[in-house]
């Protein structure tokens, strides 16, 4: 049984559900000294199976760790981290991409650059397959810490609704690429190149790009290719095109920060966004996206637009109402698909 999906959570309430039926039909039964010891057992065991209930119906909806191996700390990366050079040499191509769930693929690669070894998810357009000889812009897609790529494919529903607006011509098809960000298990890298220890943003940059431009059909150059993330992922989304320009034309970051926040990276040279742009003024465009009852992002969208100027663009989208979750997040992809169209290239 798997920790995503309908029979846990089925399992999981059913065993909340029974647990105070059995407490009330043993409470009279059992006496004597062994009495209050085994009602306070009940007591626990019910309110035990309550909290799991919750977590798993959580964990369900916004996949804050997609197996038990990655539970128990043994995550995507699902390998050791490797020193550049010692990764076993340039990964071969074509890789191996694998059909995986929710109409993606999959393959687990180690970046020749970065030594990191860990999955990446793509989803390709309708028009890909139909299409075979047009080439396609590409959006990476980076999720939250806890987090897993793959929901971006659940919770988040991203090719449902790129797929509507592609349908209703207000947006253009991408080729969507979910890399694993969590690649040391228990450490929040927010795709930083961590001194002494993974480097994050050369995975997320040279090595993914390289691997997908050699088995998908892509577009050439910079202005084919942008990014979206939420929350630690949103930090990542205006991170990589502000600090590669020469990669990445447009960044869309939902209910992101611009500063890391992780002990040991606060103080890093070139991690400060607001800082970035303001004194290198990199030509990228970057729409920062959160709700009025989000407050510390909308303050962090602020500082980041008046830091900009010319040539960066940064566009604010500001809903009123919603929290810091997923149902926020994914009603506002339209407008962010949108967008993206109107900054990339277009497939041809």
């Amino acid at each position: 049984m798997g920790l995503l999906g309908w029979p846990l959570l089925v399992a999981a309430i059913v065993l909340a559900l029974g647990c105070p039926v059995a407490c009330v039909v043993l409470w009279g039964r059992v006496r004597g000294p062994a009495a209050l010891p085994a009602r306070l057992s009940l007591i626990l065991a019910c309110q035990a199976t309550a909290i799991l209930a919750v977590g798993v119906a959580l964990n369900d909806h916004y996949q804050f760790f997609a197996s038990w191996s990655d539970l128990a700390g043994q995550d995507g990366a699902n390998a050791p981290i490797e020193q550049p050079g010692h990764a076993g040499g340039p990964p071969s191509a074509p890789h191996d991409f694998h059909p995986a769930a929710d109409h993606t693929l999959e393959a687990t690669f180690a970046g020749a650059r970065s030594g990191i070894r860990s999955r990446v998810w793509v989803w390709l357009p309708p028009q890909y397959r139909r299409e075979p000889r047009r080439r396609f812009p590409v959006v990476e897609l980076f999720t939250g810490f806890p987090g897993t790529p793959t929901a971006w494919f659940h919770a988040m529903r991203g090719p449902e609704e790129l797929t509507r607006d592609v349908e209703k011509g207000t947006a253009q098809p991408y080729i969507l690429v979910a890399p694993t960000i969590s690649v040391w298990p228990g450490h929040d890298t927010e795709c930083v190149d961590v001194p002494r220890g993974p480097k994050v943003a050369t995975w997320l940059t040279e090595d993914v790009r390289s691997v997908i431009t050699a088995d998908f059909r892509t577009l050439p150059g910079r202005d084919a290719w942008g990014t979206m993330g939420y929350s630690t992922g949103g930090y990542c989304a205006a991170k990589l095109p502000v600090q590669y320009p020469r990669l990445f034309r447009a960044g869309v970051s939902l209910a992101g920060y611009f500063t890391p926040s992780t002990p040991g990276l606060t103080r890093l040279p070139g991690e400060n966004l607001p800082v970035v742009v303001r004194r290198r003024r990199p030509r990228v465009a970057l729409l920062l996206a959160t709700s009025r009852q989000d407050p510390g992002t909308t303050t962090a969208i602020d500082g980041m637009a008046r830091a900009a100027r010319p040539p960066t663009l940064v566009d604010t989208y500001v809903v009123p109402r919603g929290g810091h979750n997923t149902g926020v997040w994914s009603a506002m992809l339209p407008r962010c698909f949108q967008w993206l169209t109107t900054e990339l290239s277009r497939a041809h």
